[in-house]
């Protein structure tokens, strides 16, 4: 796997798998969604509709499903094989990378109180 995507990505299963040289494979690991993917997908899939388009953007984020080589992996061979419920599963996956890269906003800890007098308070 490429260097620049560790700590970046999830591995979950899926239910049924995606079926492919006659097996279903149903392991798939999810890289964090980059900016340029939704551009990406927008300009292959210019009318095409929303469905298409976040399948193309999970088609960019999926570094491996089970064992499909990665050319082989291609939006149209997710749309013949990919269930409701397995995309489903990956858009879930995607959540949880996110709320696991996202910073703790609620716990965020304030540094200690500065050792600089505020003006009209310094003791002397």
């Amino acid at each position: 796997m490429d260097m620049r995507w560790d700590g970046l990505t999830i591995t979950k299963p899926l239910g049924v798998g995606v079926y492919y040289a006659g097996s279903f494979h149903r392991s798939i690991t999810l890289r964090v969604a980059m900016a340029g993917d939704l551009i990406a997908a927008q300009e292959k899939h210019p009318h095409g509709p929303l469905q298409l388009v976040t399948l193309e953007v999970y088609r960019q984020q999926l570094l491996a499903v089970g064992d499909i080589p990665a050319d082989a992996l291609t939006t149209q061979l997710l749309r013949e094989s990919l269930t409701e419920g397995d995309l489903a599963l990956i858009a879930e996956a995607d959540e949880e990378l996110e709320k696991k890269l996202a910073q703790p906003s609620a716990t965020s800890v304030t540094g200690d109180a500065s050792n600089t007098p505020l003006p009209g308070t310094a003791t002397t």
